[in-house]
Parts: C-alpha cells; structure tokens; sequence
C-alpha cells in the first residue's frame, strides 16, 4: 500500500487564483508559426506541438499510415482506439469502432498512459484535435505535462484523477450518469464548481453563437492556465526556466541539435536542457541577441566536434561568407560562439541544418549522390553548349550577310553557349549565397604556390587551345577568346557551379587551413577533364580519328592535374578568378611556347 497517495483532496470553493503569468504561476503555454500552421506548445516540452483544427478528421488507413510521432485525440481519426507503439502512432478516442458506453474517455486513456510511465522526450510529437472540448484539454494537459503526472511533490495528483474521471463520466455517459463516478457527494459538487468555471466561456460563447469563430488555440491556452492554477502546487513552478525552442533537427543515433532563446547563461541552463531532453541533446546553440548566440556540445560522444561545426557556420554565413579577415564562428571543440563583432545573419532553422549538415558529410553515399547530380548538371550544359555550337550561324541570326572567321567559329559558339548556360544555372542555385560558389573576391595569399603547375601543364603542350586558323584571322579577337571566354567559361562552370554544388556536403579548405585534396576538388578536377576531352572530340571535323590518337589520353590527363590545381586554387582563395587567372596563364604559356594550335 505504499503507493498509494494519501494526499488530501485540494479542490475548494474559492475561486480560480488570478492569472499571474508574472506573480505565482509562470505563462508556459505558447502558440507559434509551424510553416503554415500555428501550433500551440509547452516551454517545458517543445518537442510536443499541439495543433486544434476545426473539422479536421483522417481515414482510419490514414491514422494508421501517419508519420511517426502523431497523436490523434477524440474524434480526429475515424477509427477505433489504439496504440502502435512501434511506429509511434496514438489514436486516444471513444468515438468510431468501440461500444462507447464501455470505454473510457479521452481524457482517461490519456491520463493512463501517463500514470503508466508514458515518456515523449524521444522525438517530434504532433497531437490534432478537432474541437477543444473539456475532455480534449484535459488530455492536452496530461500530454504536455506528462513527466509531472507520477510526482506527487509537483500536483495535486489525487485532485487530478478525480477531476479526470469525472469529466470522462460525463463526456461518455452523460451528466445525468455523474454518480457512477463514485466520488463523495461533497467531492463530487467541488469538482462540479471547477468544471463549471473551466468550461464557463465555453459555454457563453456557444450560447452567444461564437464557438465556431473562437481562435481554438488560444481558447486552449487560456484553460491550461487554469488547469495550472488548479492541479500545480504552489511554489512548484518557481524554479521554472523560459526556455523557447527555436528550432530543432534531428542529427543520428538518437541526437538532436537544438537552437533556444534564455535569459539564463549556457552553464545554468544545462541542468534544465537535461530535463527537457534527457539524453537526446548532442549540441545546443543558445541565442543570447537578436545575432549573437552560443553553442556547446552536450554530448561527449558525438562523433564530430564543434570545430566542424564552425566551419561548416562559417561556410553557410552571409555575415562571413568564408572570409578570413573578419569576424567568424568559433571558438574550442566544446563550447563557441557566432561571430562577435557583428553577430550572424543565419536563422535558426539554418544553425541547425549547418549541424545536420555536418554529421551527413560522413555519408559516402550522399556524395556519391551528390557527385552524379553534379555530374549530371554538367554534362546537360556541355552537350548543350556542344550541339549551339555545332549549329552556330550567328550571321542568319543577326541578319547579317557574312561574318568574320572567327564570330563564325564553332569555337566560340560552344564557349559562348557554355557561359551563358552556366551563368543561368548560377543565377539559379547560386543566387542566395554566391560565396559558395566562388563568386567573391579573392582572400589569402597561398595560392600564388600553385602558379608554377599552371606554367608546367601549359609548357606541356596539351592544354587545348584554338588552331592556328583562328588566329590568322583576327589575332585580337582570338587572344581574348583563348584568355577570357574559354578559361572563364570552364572555371565558372567546373571551379563555380559544380564546385559550389558538392561543396554543400563536403569539408573543403581555406586560405588559413591545411593543404588536402577535397572531394569537390577531386570531383570536379575528374568532370573538367572528361569534358576536355568531350569537347575535343565533338567539336572535330573527324572525331574518329581523336578518339584513336594518343593525344586524347594527354589532353585529359593534363587536363585532370590542371583541374586537382585550379580547385585548391579555388578554395584557398574562396574565389574563382584566380582559377580563371591561372588557367588563362596556362593557356598563354602553351600558345607562346609552341603556337596556336599547339
């Protein structure tokens, strides 16, 4: 019998103490933006979100089909009453598919679960409701409030149960049948008063014909607070925390990462994130300003650091952009911060996909996947640029009668088309943040090293370059294709667009890291070359007999070492026009040392 609560029964005929979201009891319940929707939800368990839609009901294929994480109550799902505790799936309902007079409430299937020991912190909950009758809220209040149910130092417990299964009496069988409650008469009429002041605005709001124009959700509100007042002991809620949970990812092996708003500091909030989140919480970042916050590492075991956290923040920042001459995120493999001088400009959502971000780097098969995307794109703007130039007739197009060799050259048609293709699909994916992709000015120094292995593959002689036909006949015409439109085309397109796509989720370097091949360096170096070599054969009046010379194989392998070049170029200095700058060198190098055509 230990187990049993003795505590005496606390429900009085005194009225409702005052809502004081400033005096006695804080103001817990919060209703938010979700996408389109608003839900409403509980500083104290922000993985629960509750959503109240007039109306709303799901097929019972449906419920059983919902996502993981869903809670139907009363009514929403039209099927019987059940718990799918694999999927993580909850219909509490004594509505369709059960003898209605055998089955318990809403709100007493509710309060079930939680005396059972019911624990949500493992993941996202979405609770629907359809209209927010008393037996609905009840069951809202148990949800949200669950980890509190089976603490007898935090509610009036006793108080709770018989308010809860006199409610379900009535909202299955009926007031007249309130007896078959059992409760003393003189319990019985106190826990009437208090279902009378909880439902009074209800019940004026039906009469006067507003209920079905009344903001549900704030309706609801207004009645935990209420029920609050009625079933949490006083001075239970004075060590209560703020905390606002801004956004929220999941990361792997159970984790989360979280961003949250407090007035508290990192260290003082850590014991109430354990509460909130038990063990799930791997890093947290804390907003401190408008633009400043902190992130910590919760979890020890997490199988990247924080320093890949920043560089990955630092990447995705408008107010860094990857600069190294600026303030940035960072600060040791355990606790950091945004950049100080002037905050960041990333929205939460955008902290905690840069986590996410970071923990699916070590996928192999996302960058296998992100490499044949890449590819693809860059193969759909070759041929396309390859089938412009093999139809190039700009005089026809411009009603011209004749122009010069070179404006007539296949040559430029292809480059040209190729800039214009890549400038297009730049303006697409690159619009937002085009620092990704290289669309900066250039930082650092370093890079200058490389110059030398430019110099060398154009002293090779197998870098391509125009023939000797385009030159003889407009030299200046042919110098600035061969040094601006043809290496600008490629290095925006390879250095630029398909670069800045696998450095989405991929560790690239910078002006002040180590020297190491990166896979978008490595990628893009393999498509720079293929496509040389694409282009040499295509472009030829005997692509046969390209393909059965020996000089193929050298143009792609310069063609590949150059590119592994260009992409350290790229990253070291955040910036494209060094790469085009130093395969412009290249180019120039092969055309004095062995002529145009090489």
């Amino acid at each position: 019998m230990e187990d049993i609560d003795h505590s005496p029964f606390v429900l009085e005929n005194a009225p409702l103490k005052q809502d004081v979201t400033g005096n006695g009891f804080p103001d817990r319940y919060a209703i938010k933006e979700v996408g389109t929707d608003r839900a409403l939800t509980c500083l104290e368990t922000p993985n629960l979100q509750v959503f109240i839609k007039a109306g709303l009901t799901v097929t019972a294929s449906a419920a059983r089909k919902a996502p993981p994480g869903t809670i139907f109550l009363d009514g929403v799902a039209q099927a019987e009453p059940f718990l799918d505790h694999e999927k993580k799936v909850y219909n509490l309902d004594h509505h369709e598919g059960c003898v209605r007079t055998f089955t318990l409430a809403t709100c007493e299937q509710a309060l079930i679960m939680c005396v059972k020991g019911l624990d949500l912190r493992d993941r996202e909950w979405k609770i629907f409701a359809n209209e927010p009758d008393l037996d609905t809220i009840l069951s809202i209040w148990l949800i949200l409030n669950h980890q509190r149910i089976n603490n007898r130092e935090a509610i009036h417990r006793r108080s709770l149960f018989a308010l809860v299964r006199l409610e379900g009496i009535i909202d299955a069988l009926g007031l007249e049948l309130r007896e078959l409650s059992g409760l003393p008469m003189d319990l019985l009429q106190k826990l009437m008063r208090v279902i009378d002041r909880l439902r009074t605005e209800e019940l004026e709001l039906k009469k006067a014909g507003e209920w079905t124009k009344t903001d549900f959700l704030e309706y609801t509100v207004r009645v935990l607070r209420k029920l609050d007042q009625f079933l949490i002991k006083l001075g239970e809620l004075d060590d209560f925390k703020g905390v606002e949970e801004l956004a929220r990812i999941e990361l792997t092996n159970n984790r989360i990462a979280v961003v949250v708003a407090s007035d508290l500091g990192i260290y003082e909030l850590e014991p109430h994130l354990a509460k909130l989140y038990g063990n799930r919480l791997g890093w947290v970042a804390l907003r401190r300003g408008e633009n400043d916050y902190t992130l910590r590492q919760m979890d020890l075991f997490m199988p990247v650091n924080l320093e890949d956290v920043y560089q990955r923040l630092n990447f995705m920042d408008p107010a860094v952009k990857g600069r190294m001459n600026v303030s940035r995120w960072g600060g040791s493999g355990d606790i950091g911060g945004s950049p100080r001088d002037r905050g960041t400009r990333l929205l939460p959502g955008e902290i905690v996909s840069a986590c996410r971000d970071v923990i699916e780097k070590r996928s192999d098969i996302r960058h296998v996947k992100r490499f044949l995307t890449s590819a693809a794109f860059s193969m759909l703007i070759v041929i396309a640029a390859i089938a412009t130039g093999q139809n190039w007739e700009p005089a026809r197009w411009l009603g011209r009668k004749a122009l010069g060799e070179v404006a007539r050259s296949p040559i430029l048609g292809f480059h040209t088309a190729l800039l214009v293709f890549t400038l297009i699909m730049l303006g697409v994916v690159a619009l937002r943040r085009p620092w990704q992709f290289g669309i900066m000015l250039p930082a650092g120094r370093d890079w200058w090293r490389l110059l030398p292995v430019a110099v060398i593959c154009g002293f090779t002689g197998d870098v391509w370059v125009p023939g000797q036909m385009f030159f003889a006949a407009d030299p200046v015409a042919a110098w600035t294709i061969a040094l601006v439109l043809i290496p600008l085309s490629l290095e925006l397109l390879f250095r630029g667009l398909i670069h800045g796509m696998m450095a989405q989720l991929a560790s690239i370097q910078d002006c002040e890291s180590r020297w190491f091949f990166s896979g978008p360096t490595i990628g893009s170096a393999l498509l720079y070359a293929v496509t040389i070599g694409f282009q040499m054969t295509m472009m030829s009046d005997t692509p046969m007999a390209i393909l059965t010379n020996g000089i193929l194989i050298k143009h792609i392998a310069v063609a590949a070492i150059f590119g592994m070049a260009a992409g350290m170029i790229r990253e070291r200095s955040h910036s494209i026009l060094p790469a085009w700058l130093f395969n412009a060198a290249a180019v120039a190098t092969s055309i004095i040392a062995f002529g145009p055509g090489g």
